[in-house]
Formats: C-alpha cells, sequence, structure tokens
C-alpha cells in the first residue's frame, strides 16, 4: 500500500503498526543520531551534548472529547502524554512546542484557554513552551489536533531502551492498571502523573540492572509486546500478577490503555515500591524459540493467550 503513489492511503483500514514498521525501515540516521526510530525517545549527539525528543499528538474524539473534559484537562494531557515517553527513558524533560489545529467552531477564548494549560503544564513538569504552531481547518467536522514535542536530556544512566530486555528478566509494572477512561471520556487519563521522577529514582537504584523500560500507553499487552520484539525475546505474563484497579479483571488491565505506567525488565533485586509507588512482578523474560509465536505470552493456570493482542491500535 505504501508503495504505491496511486493508491489511497486509508488509516481507517490501515494498522499503525504496519505503517511505524515502514518508517523503522526507511528512516536514514547519521553517526550523530544514537537512538534512531523505534523507542519513546530519539537521542541525537550535538556538539558533544545528547539530547533526547519525542513528539505525541492527542486528537479531538480519539484520546479526548472536549464536550466534557475541560479545557484545562485538555491541555495538561496534551503535554503529560508526551512527558510519559520521557519517563519510559528515564530522562529529564528540559524545553517543549506545541502545534495545534484548530476546528474553525472553537472560539477565541477557549483557544486561548487552552494554551494557558499547555504552558502552565510544560511549566510545572521543568519543560517551558518554547514555540510551536497555530492553524485553523476549512471544514467545520475537523477534529482539532494537538501535538507536542519535548526535549529533554538523560538522567543519571544512559537511557532506558525497549531493547535491552535479557532472558532471565522479571517483568515489572508500576501502580494498577485498567479503568482510566470512563463512559463519558473522563477518568485517570486526563490526571495522571507521567513517572519521571520514579523512573529517575529508578534508574539510580538499580543502575545498569535495569534492562528494557516503556510506558503503558496502549496497554500492558501490546506495549509489553513492543519490548519483546524490540529486544528479540518473548514476555511471559501471570495472569494472577497482574494489579489491576479495584473492580476490573487482568483483561482489563491489560487491555484498556492510558494508564501511562511504566513496564521495565530487570536482573536481581528490586523494591516492591519506588518514590512511593506500588511496583510489582508480573512475569519474566524468556527466549523466543518460535518466529511465528506470539511476543507475548500471558498465563492464567493451564491455559495461555496471546497478550500482543490485548490492548488499543490506533486505526
Amino acid at each position: 500500500m505504501l508503495h504505491n503513489s496511486n493508491r489511497r492511503l486509508d488509516f481507517c483500514f490501515m494498522r499503525e503498526f504496519q505503517l511505524l514498521q515502514h518508517v523503522l525501515a526507511t528512516a536514514r540516521g547519521s553517526g550523530d543520531v544514537l537512538i534512531p526510530p523505534g523507542d519513546d525517545m530519539a537521542m541525537v549527539r550535538v556538539d558533544g551534548s545528547l539530547f533526547l525528543a519525542a513528539v505525541d499528538q492527542l486528537v479531538e474524539a480519539r484520546h479526548v472529547n472536549i464536550e466534557t473534559t475541560p479545557v484545562q484537562l485538555v491541555g495538561r494531557k496534551a503535554v503529560t502524554r508526551c512527558l510519559s515517553d520521557v519517563a519510559a527513558m528515564a530522562a529529564q524533560p528540559v524545553a517543549s512546542l506545541a502545534a495545534v489545529t484548530f476546528s474553525p467552531n472553537q472560539t477565541e477564548d477557549w483557544a486561548t484557554q487552552l494554551f494557558d494549560a499547555i504552558n502552565e503544564t510544560a511549566d510545572r513538569y521543568g519543560c517551558p513552551l518554547i514555540g510551536g504552531d497555530i492553524a485553523v481547518h476549512r471544514q467545520e467536522q475537523s477534529p482539532m489536533v494537538i501535538a507536542v514535542s519535548v526535549l529533554a536530556r538523560p538522567g543519571p544512566t544512559p537511557p532506558v531502551q525497549r531493547s535491552g530486555a535479557r532472558v532471565g528478566d522479571v517483568v515489572y509494572v508500576t501502580g494498577r492498571l485498567g479503568g482510566s477512561v470512563d463512559d463519558r471520556g473522563l477518568g485517570r487519563h486526563l490526571t495522571f502523573e507521567p513517572r519521571i521522577p520514579e523512573a529517575i529514582e529508578l534508574a539510580q537504584h538499580l543502575g545498569a540492572r535495569l534492562h528494557a523500560m516503556i510506558d503503558i500507553s496502549d496497554g500492558l499487552g501490546r506495549d509489553a509486546s513492543h519490548i519483546a520484539q524490540s529486544s528479540g525475546v518473548r514476555v511471559e505474563i501471570n495472569a494472577d500478577a497482574v494489579p489491576a484497579h479495584a473492580g476490573l479483571d487482568w483483561r482489563r488491565a491489560m487491555s484498556d490503555g492510558e494508564d501511562y505506567e511504566l513496564c521495565f525488565t530487570a536482573a536481581g533485586e528490586v523494591p516492591d515500591r519506588i518514590a512511593d509507588l506500588q511496583i510489582t512482578a508480573v512475569g519474566r523474560i524468556v527466549p523466543h524459540d518460535d518466529p511465528q509465536g506470539s511476543p507475548v505470552v500471558v498465563r492464567n493456570g493451564a491455559e495461555s493467550f496471546d497478550g500482543s493482542q490485548l490492548g488499543w491500535e490506533h486505526r
């Protein structure tokens, strides 16, 4: 599909993973690109200094319901989504940019409040807004899109990548999972705290024993599969160990997404709390001997499930 310029690219029927695989196969880096596309952030060297960069989008009716969500929380989430990627690398944010394409039916007052919220949130997390762009759709039914980029510097250790998981590692998650969005589109997905302090403390505590990490945005099943595929291993998860929010089963905890907790793999002893945040061992890293098999397997008693399909995909 991507190579035929005469065919229409319909994202409604194209899987996000397919497009990302094309990007990863064709993106060209240089000697100064130390972490290329494929992780939560890229890293480049500029005059001997190291910088990390990430960009994330908040799309109306896909990631947020602006009819029910206060504008302050819309702006907050636009920034904190990207800051969760910073946490996944155990990095420290330093600056941000925001580009917004508005629907023509949004008011000037609402737009002003949105940028105030973006600016205030960026300041609060130590990544002041330094630039961006504003545009307006021509069609009234077109959704608003907010794209936030964050620049960061490495934390106390080299950035923790998805590709470092090793056979024998234990797989951990922070906090509890599932149920982040209610029927009105409200919930924890609007008020979560990016786990930047926790990630940095974790990196300081574990050092080189912290092998791989990712933030849980699309659900533990799908996000654990990114670690597995990047590292060339398989993730085995014990369903009974997955820490779900009250009233939810392990399937909801692994599938709902928008948790913005951390999933990481490590060797040796790991504390059960870090920065007053619960840490739970949920599985282990094993060899991936079957190329046709799932990168994530969930064990629930005597039953096994394809965990890589448990989560949310952008379609």
